[in-house]
């Protein structure tokens, strides 16, 4: 039997491609606000950052290669139909609801605008475009490796050099450091932002893209398929460290001075700063080449599962999400946030909790309650709360200040299902012996 193995640079391009898959526009924007906000305490925040920004999503990989990649299996403590509900709801949202048109409008909206005419027609033309190289792309699933890891990865990450080159040059000046949030604080604003960037839920469509690409190479055996994923995520979340650490820096420099509301505000100022009229350039390819990878990553993973879903060839399903996006992408980026935020805020605690307890080996009967009880409190907060519905205990729920008012029910309704599974063991033995 031939030994199943992938040569160095086959490896490494699977790390870079796991790399760029993640750094999408909203990965590249979130660190420098967050770096603003907490000033010279921005090394702690990065801290808060990576452990919901980095190390959660690459260990929602590795859950999904634990079970053969396949979402469905992820899913299945939850039951049959309940599990693909879940599983296609994860896919529906990031792969056509909101994500994939998202990288659509905000390449559009950071990058092009600043190129082209204020014209209504503008958006639409670009869209198709965008979506027409999304979509030729993503055609081919098994060049997916080559394409992205070879090709598109690189020049990606030579952009994402170039600005860290930058960044570690700045200086962050004395009058910067003064201001920010306390070091406390900082950590709790860098770990709200990071699981903000929702990477634990997407981390489930692109790990579907990991494990293919390794099959395709003719990696089959699951120990070894583990091995170059374990590998590929530690490739991965080194290069995401250094980026936001990088781009936090970057913000932090700006800690001083107001009138930014956002990251991409920031990121604009300091690439005009540093590399002059050219910066407006370097920032549209910069956004362009991460939102083309990920909108690619997205749509090919959510047409590849609901084709075995529903039993449709991979070319017309990809079709058919493609230009559902693409349709979706022309109600603009702000009608797409208000509609889509409360339903993924939902969803992404009951994924979050569904991997983690996945990766600590939790015996499958105990997870479907706190799975169930992470949604039942994030659509408090999501839904009821603003509409002035929300449950009469609501703020004396811990982490609610922080909506994160889901996770300490979470584990209670963990350790309970835990208790009742091991009592129930307990009486079935006692009644066997009897």
């Amino acid at each position: 039997m031939r030994k199943q193995i992938l040569t160095r640079w086959d490896t490494l391009a699977l790390g870079f491609m796991t790399l760029a898959l993640f750094l999408g526009a909203g990965n590249i924007i979130y660190p420098p606000y967050v770096g603003k906000l907490t000033g010279g305490n921005y090394l702690i925040a990065s801290g808060g950052f990576i452990v919901s920004g980095v190390v959660l999503p690459m260990l929602a990989v590795l859950a999904l290669a634990n079970k053969g990649g396949d979402p469905l299996r992820v899913c299945a403590p939850l039951g049959k139909f309940w599990g693909t509900v879940l599983a296609a709801s994860f896919y529906l949202f990031l792969g056509v609801f909101f994500a994939s048109p998202r990288t659509a409008t905000v390449s559009y909206e950071m990058g092009l605008r600043n190129f082209v005419p204020d014209n209504p027609n503008s958006l639409y033309l670009y869209t198709f475009l965008f979506f027409i190289i999304v979509g030729l792309l993503g055609l081919y699933p098994h060049r997916l490796l080559k394409t992205i890891g070879y090709i598109l990865a690189p020049l990606k990450l030579l952009c994402l050099g170039c600005l860290a080159v930058y960044a570690v040059r700045s200086h962050v000046d004395s009058a910067a450091i003064q201001h920010g949030a306390a070091a406390g604080n900082a950590f709790s604003t860098g770990m709200i932002n990071g699981y903000l960037t929702m990477d634990t839920l997407s981390a489930l469509t692109f790990g579907v893209i990991i494990i293919n690409s390794l099959k395709e190479k003719g990696i089959n055996e699951a120990a070894v398929i583990k091995k170059y994923t374990r590998i590929a995520v530690c490739i991965a979340a080194m290069g995401l460290i250094i980026i936001y650490f990088s781009l936090m820096r970057i913000g932090a420099g700006y800690a001083h001075l107001s009138g930014f509301d956002n990251g991409a505000q920031i990121l604009r100022i300091f690439i005009v700063d540093n590399m002059g009229m050219t910066g407006s350039l370097f920032m549209a390819v910069l956004i362009y080449l991460a939102c083309t990878v990920t909108a690619v990553g997205l749509t090919s993973s959510t047409a590849s599962l609901f084709s075995q879903m529903l039993k449709v060839k991979y070319p017309v399903m990809l079709v058919l999400v493609v230009f559902c996006s693409f349709l979706l992408a022309n109600f603009g980026l702000t009608r797409l946030i208000a509609f889509s935020v409360p339903a993924l805020s939902v969803i992404c605690p009951a994924c979050t909790t569904l991997i983690v307890l996945s990766l600590l080996r939790v015996p499958e009967k105990a997870i479907a309650l706190p799975v169930w009880v992470s949604i039942i409190f994030s659509f408090n907060d999501a839904v009821l709360i603003p509409f002035g519905l929300g449950l009469p205990f609501s703020d004396k729920i811990p982490l609610s200040d922080v909506s994160l008012s889901w996770l300490f029910p979470a584990v209670v309704a963990v350790l309970i299902a835990c208790i009742r599974l091991r009592l129930n063991e307990k009486l079935k033995s006692e009644t066997h012996c009897l």
